[in-house]
């Protein structure tokens, strides 16, 4: 008997005898299947009896191939009944044939496994942003019962004003409780530290409506979120590690200790967790937020969010909302007359997430019809090795292996091939997570939210599941069946089985030609938007620009007299520099930085009453601006220095777009208007027109834009500098004479006029390169599938074509044949293809810019393409086979 897991030796005579009768490769197959027997029978008869089973079939064979030699035996006359093949389950030796017979392909298997795994690691990476925004509950208590409270004006939904919350806070009864905060960005200084971070002012209430404990210390009380009350600070423990030398994971050094934030002492009373969920946002400090009396409806500044009472449905809430709002719109009438204007609320997972599902499902679809190619690629490579491997599957079919056994066989390798591709697709999506925050995090929410959760890692094994079992089933099919006898003398190269094979490949190739269109067509339409975007006239001189925030402290400049000391001395010594043109101030930057938006009612043309007043952007810029932006004056006059003062009449400068908005074909010089929903005071009088600046981004149709003069009294302004030359080596000089006006001043924002108009066209440009590399690889997918039948289909009629070159053919027809043949499959899928193109590229509209979600020039383009790539795919198979020796291939044959 063999020692414990051994196989017996096989006998030198069987040995000799399957030499002669057999080729090498076919005597490996064979003796592996005996060894996987072996092992199989020593599980379920013993080791004993397995040895004595195993040699009485190595004696039994040579006969039978010495019986195939002579043709005296039938189809099933050489079969080995395996009484255990179907209760035995896949053993370990099972593996290690399938990975042997992957490993006797190398080539084949790395180009399946890389394919299939790009295709499952980029729908796995898109799936863990859905997961993240759209599916994953928020890390919160009850977050299902968490709403955003906001103020609803059709179209538009924007914040609640002070009055708001102070009235929603006093008479709502459907809310356990109900909070707001202000985002805002503070000076943070401490020795040798002056730095602009952002900071979340709260009322008291935000963190215990969000279940958020503090993890040490406590949150703010009522009467510090009273006017007057003192200023107190929660900080997280990252910053009170960085910046207060804590220690202790939860921080508690901090305690009691003071910072100094815009010039102004205040105390820590609580360090937050380091993630305080996407509410929070990267803030890292949070201040309390103590609302003044107000004397107005506006400004509309507070996110407000309330957590509905258990028991209360949404219905009843919403009702109560818009009563509140109701019963206190009279009390402000004077200062706010758009009647129609309720209270709504939404979802907070609604509310955060934004508007970037579509966006995301379009990613999703692309990658997702890339996997698709990937897999019918993949099946098409399986199904012509299939072909190859008929008389290896037909020594096994002899040897006694069932159907059921042929199939679980293939579907093993198939699973292993998956395996493999689901390992290469899980490290490429975790390369493609930690890329999206330096990438997309300007119009993806939460990136920082994104892992390989256990939902994500199973999405990506049923994508393995999924893709294996199609490209896997359509192997198995055809390795199973046929004549085995005739497989053995011809190795599998039967008229039927060739004609069967060749129709599922022709179909498969189709697919992924049908396939590929749609995402070339997307590709070609978002690119063609691309480069309308680029051409658009931004309106300003981006060339030789350099632009950056520059922030005051408001406690050290809380007066507006100090803060127009700072501006005009830094303004005066900045325009000494060597190398600066013009230097200019404004609260807003272009091409989508705006800080501020308005209403107004004109003086001739009043809004109807309970009407919505127009809202603009509205930008505080001063003289410099202008000019060192390069926006030109196309009527009227430029801000003078007597429009600056506080004895002047208010004056203001509008875009050419607010006055072809709201006087076309007149002049909008002279008008005069309220603003902020004020009803008496005195008239804000146009007194200029300029040209035309977005301020939502490059290509987004402006609303029209009010300049307003007067940036000396804002605290964080961005500064504009023109330079003669190279805008990037003006920095040194300019961070130096800042820091002689005041030292703690930081810099923030930097910027040239190119990175502006480039981070407003990223989202653009990033969702283009991204289905444009689908597209190309989903494209070189299939043409390889075409070269491959053609080819396959070249060689396997070789013999036919040395006849009809032999019995005077051209190699030319030889050719047009071959070519023909291709190009029906080119076509086909083209049609198809662009159909579903045609239906699907709808989705993309939001996202195009003057380009049509049909347009015939780039259907055409991609027509174009894909029928050239399939005429070279198939023209060099077909010189091939026009290049055919009759005699040397009618002799081979």
């Amino acid at each position: 008997m063999a020692g414990p897991g051994e196989v017996p030796p096989v006998p030198g005579w069987v040995r000799r005898v399957m030499r002669r009768t057999m080729a090498p490769e076919d005597i490996r197959v064979v003796l592996s299947e005996l060894e996987e027997l072996h092992v199989r029978w020593r599980i379920t008869l013993g080791p004993r009896r397995a040895d004595r089973r195993y040699r009485r079939e190595l004696r039994r064979y040579p006969v039978r191939l010495l019986a195939r030699s002579l043709g005296h035996r039938s189809r099933h006359s050489i079969r080995l009944r395996d009484r255990t093949s179907r209760a035995t389950p896949v053993s370990i030796g099972t593996l290690a044939q399938s990975a042997r017979a992957l490993a006797r392909a190398p080539v084949l298997s790395a180009a399946i496994v890389l394919t299939v795994g790009v295709g499952i690691g980029g729908c796995t990476a898109i799936f863990a942003v859905i997961d993240a925004l759209l599916l994953r509950p928020l890390p919160f208590p009850d977050a299902d019962r968490l709403v955003w409270i906001h103020t609803d004006a059709p179209p538009n939904r924007f914040p609640l004003s002070v009055v708001d919350y102070q009235a929603l806070e006093a008479q709502q009864t459907s809310f356990e409780a109900v909070a707001a905060f202000d985002r805002q960005v503070r000076t943070f200084t401490a020795p040798e530290v002056a730095e602009r971070i952002s900071v979340t002012a709260v009322t008291p209430g935000l963190f215990e409506l969000f279940g958020v404990s503090p993890l040490s210390g406590r949150t703010a009380s009522s009467e510090e979120g009273m006017p007057g009350g003192e200023a107190t600070v929660m900080v997280t423990a990252g910053f009170a590690s960085r910046f207060l030398g804590t220690g202790r994971a939860d921080g508690a050094e901090a305690l009691g200790r003071t910072i100094i934030l815009d010039g102004t002492q205040v105390t820590v009373i609580g360090v937050l967790p380091q993630n305080f969920g996407p509410v929070g946002g990267d803030a890292e400090v949070f201040t309390t937020l103590r609302l003044e009396p107000p004397t107005r409806k506006g400004p509309f500044f507070l996110a407000v969010f309330g957590r509905i009472a258990p028991g209360t449905d949404r219905a009843t809430a919403a009702a109560e909302l818009r009563a509140i709002n109701r019963r206190i719109f009279p009390l402000w009438a004077a200062s706010y007359q758009d009647e129609r204007a309720t209270w709504g609320m939404m979802d907070l997972a609604e509310a955060l997430r934004g508007s970037v599902s579509r966006l995301l499902f379009i990613l999703m679809g692309a990658v997702g019809l890339l996997l698709l190619v990937a897999t019918m690629n993949t099946a098409n490579l399986l199904l012509a090795r299939v072909g190859s491997r008929r008389r290896e599957l037909a020594v096994r079919t002899a040897l006694g292996a069932s159907p059921r056994r042929m199939v679980s066989h293939l579907l093993l390798e198939s699973a292993l091939l998956a395996g493999g591709g689901v390992l290469v697709g899980l490290a490429a999506s975790q390369g493609i997570i930690d890329l999206l925050p330096v990438v997309a995090s300007s119009y993806i929410p939460r990136l920082d939210e994104v892992r390989l959760s256990g939902t994500v890692l199973g999405f990506a094994a049923f994508l393995a599941l999924g893709s294996g079992l199609m490209f896997g089933l359509i192997s198995a099919l055809h390795g199973i069946g046929g004549d085995v006898a005739q497989d053995l003398r011809t190795g599998g190269r039967t008229a039927t089985q060739s004609l069967r094979q060749q129709r599922y490949q022709r179909l498969l190739v189709a697919a992924q030609l049908t396939a590929a269109v749609p995402l070339l067509t997307g590709a070609g339409l978002l690119a063609s938007s691309l480069v309308n975007l680029q051409r658009v006239d931004p309106g300003f001189d981006a060339q030789n620009l350099l632009t950056m925030r520059v922030s005051l402290s408001r406690g050290t400049y809380s007066d507006v007299e100090d803060r127009r000391q700072f501006w005009d001395q830094m303004l005066e010594r900045l325009s000494t520099v060597p190398g600066v043109v013009s230097v200019g101030l404004a609260s807003s930057r272009p091409p989508e930085e705006l800080a501020i938006t308005n209403n107004f009612d004109l003086e001739d043309r009043p809004t109807p009453p309970g009407q919505s007043q127009p809202v603009v952007p509205w930008v505080v810029a001063d003289q410099g601006f202008f000019q060192t932006l390069g926006i030109p004056l196309l009527s009227g006059r430029m801000f003078d220095e007597v429009d600056i003062t506080d004895s002047s009449p208010p004056v203001v400068l509008v875009d050419e777009a607010w006055a072809r908005r709201f006087f076309p074909g007149e002049a909008a010089v002279g008008r005069r208007f309220r603003s902020g929903g004020a009803t008496s005071g005195p008239w804000t009088t146009v007194v200029g027109v300029v040209g035309e600046v977005p301020y939502s981004g490059v290509g987004r149709e402006g609303e029209g834009t009010v300049y307003q003069p007067g940036p000396s009294y804002l605290t964080d302004p961005f500064l504009n500098v023109r330079a003669a030359g190279d805008p990037a080596r003006l920095m040194p000089l300019i961070r130096e004479e800042i820091r002689r006006v005041d030292p703690t001043v930081p810099l923030t924002r930097i910027g040239t006029g190119e990175t502006l108009i480039s981070s407003s066209l990223a989202q653009s440009r990033h969702l283009t390169l991204v289905l444009l590399t689908f597209a190309l690889v989903a494209l070189l997918l299939a043409v390889i599938g075409l070269y491959g039948i053609t080819a396959n289909s070249v060689q396997r009629r070789r013999g036919e074509i040395a006849v009809r070159l032999a019995l005077g053919g051209s190699p030319g027809a030889v050719l047009g044949h071959v070519v023909w043949q291709a190009m029906g499959l080119a076509v086909a899928g083209l049609v198809l293809g662009i159909a579903a193109a045609i239906a699907l590229s709808r989705v993309l509209s939001s996202l195009l810019y003057e380009v049509s979600p049909n347009d015939p020039r780039t259907l055409a383009g991609v027509a174009v393409l894909l029928i050239f790539v399939s005429l070279v795919a198939s023209a060099l198979p077909g010189s091939r086979a026009a290049r055919v020796d009759p005699t040397s291939a009618l002799r081979e044959e």
